[in-house]
C-alpha cells in the first residue's frame, strides 16, 4: 500500500510541474502560426496599399505644405488688409490709427478671420490636390 502511494504522488508532483501533452503543445503551436499568418496578412495588405498609392514622398509633402503656407499668408493678408481699414476708420473718427479695438471690432475680426482662413483652407488644399493629380495625368500620359 505504501509503494502505490508513492506512486501515486509522484504522479501528482509531475502533471503539477507544468509538463504538457502534446495535444496542448500542438494546439499552442497552431495559435501562434496562426497569429503570424493574421500578422503577414496586415503586413501584405499595408503593403499592397502603399505601392496602390501613386503619390509621391515628393506629393504629399506638397499636398500638405501648401495649403498651410498659403492659409499663413493668407492670414496675413487678412490682418494687413483689417489693420489698415481700422486706422483709417479711427482716423475718420478723429482717433489714434493704433487705437485698441473695441469688443464689438474684436468679435467681427475673429469671425471674419476664421471664416477667410477656411475658405481659404479649403481651396489651397483642392488646389493642391488638382495639381498632383495632373502630374500624374501627364506622367501617365507619357
Amino acid at each position: 500500500m505504501v509503494a502505490s502511494s508513492s506512486t501515486a504522488s509522484h504522479e501528482t508532483f509531475s502533471g503539477a510541474s507544468g509538463t504538457s501533452t502534446p495535444s496542448e503543445t500542438s494546439a499552442g503551436a497552431d495559435a501562434a502560426i496562426a497569429g503570424l499568418h493574421r500578422i503577414d496578412e496586415k503586413v501584405n495588405a499595408l503593403r499592397a496599399s502603399r505601392e496602390a498609392d501613386p503619390d509621391t514622398l515628393l506629393d504629399k509633402a506638397f499636398k500638405a505644405t501648401a495649403p498651410a503656407l498659403v492659409g499663413m499668408v493668407a492670414g496675413k493678408v487678412f490682418q494687413t488688409l483689417w489693420d489698415k481699414g481700422t486706422a483709417r476708420r479711427n482716423l475718420r473718427k478723429g482717433l489714434a490709427a493704433d487705437a485698441p479695438q473695441g469688443l464689438v471690432m474684436s468679435l467681427a475680426f475673429a469671425a471674419a478671420s476664421a471664416a477667410f482662413g477656411a475658405v481659404i483652407s479649403q481651396l489651397s488644399d483642392r488646389g493642391s490636390q488638382a495639381l498632383v493629380n495632373r502630374r500624374h495625368r501627364k506622367s501617365r500620359a507619357k
